[in-house]
C-alpha cells in the first residue's frame, strides 16, 4: 500500500503546517520611513545645488550664444555704420510686436538687433527666478561693427565689458561673461571669478 505524505496535514492543535505570508511590524515601517527621511534630507540640498548651476551655466551659454551670433550678423551684414551704430545685444522687456531695446534690467530678457530691421534677429525671454544678470560698467547694450569689434561699448578701465550671473548663493557661485573693446566674448572658466581670475561681486 501507497501512503502520500501531505505537507498540509493538521498538527496536534488543528492548526496545518506551511509558510504563511509575513508583513511589515509597525517598528520596522516606521525604521524605514525615518531612513528614507534622512535620505531625502541629505539629497534635497545637492539636487538644489545642480539646478542652480544648470540654470547658471544654461544662462550664461545662452548670452555666449547670442552675443556671438550678434558679432557674425555685424560682421555677415556690413553695414556702413555711423556714430556708433551697428549689430547689438540690448536689454529687452520682449513686449510689442517687435521688440525694442526698452529696458536697463537685463533679468527682464533681451533680443539681438540690425540697424538694417525693426524686426529684432532673436529674442530672449526673462531669466529663471533667482538669477540676476548686471554689467560692469552699466550697459543697456553690446554693439557691434562690421569689423566685430565693438567700440561702441562704454568700456572700464580694463576696456571690457562684464556680465555677472548670480543666484541666492552670491558671489562664491557666480558666472561670468565678458566682451573686450575688440569684440572678444569670453566665459569664465570658474564659478565666483572672472576671465582674469579676479573674484567676482555680486549686487
Amino acid at each position: 500500500m501507497e501512503i502520500q505524505l501531505n505537507s498540509t496535514l493538521p498538527s496536534r492543535n488543528g492548526r496545518r503546517h506551511g509558510r504563511g505570508a509575513r508583513g511589515f511590524t509597525l517598528i520596522e515601517l516606521v525604521a524605514v520611513m525615518g531612513i528614507v527621511a534622512i535620505l531625502a534630507a541629505l539629497a534635497l540640498p545637492a539636487m538644489r545645488q545642480f539646478l542652480q548651476n544648470q540654470q547658471a551655466s544654461s544662462a550664461a551659454s545662452e548670452l555666449i550664444t547670442d552675443l556671438n551670433y550678434a558679432r557674425s550678423e555685424a560682421i555677415k551684414e556690413d553695414l556702413s555704420v555711423a556714430g556708433g551704430a551697428g549689430v547689438s545685444l540690448c536689454a529687452s522687456t520682449g513686449t510689442g510686436a517687435n521688440p525694442s531695446c526698452d529696458t536697463g534690467n537685463w533679468v527682464s530678457g533681451w533680443i539681438v538687433q540690425s540697424p538694417a530691421n525693426p524686426v529684432p534677429l532673436q529674442v530672449v525671454g526673462a531669466l529663471p527666478a533667482g538669477l540676476t544678470l548686471t554689467t560692469t560698467p552699466s550697459n543697456a547694450a553690446v554693439v557691434f561693427q562690421p569689423d566685430g569689434a565693438a567700440p561702441a561699448l562704454t568700456v572700464g578701465a580694463n576696456g571690457r565689458v562684464m556680465f555677472t550671473l548670480c543666484d541666492s548663493r552670491g558671489a562664491a557661485a557666480a558666472r561670468e561673461v565678458e566682451v573686450s573693446v575688440n569684440g572678444i566674448i569670453q566665459a569664465s572658466a570658474q564659478p565666483g571669478y572672472d576671465v582674469a581670475g579676479v573674484a567676482l561681486t555680486c549686487p
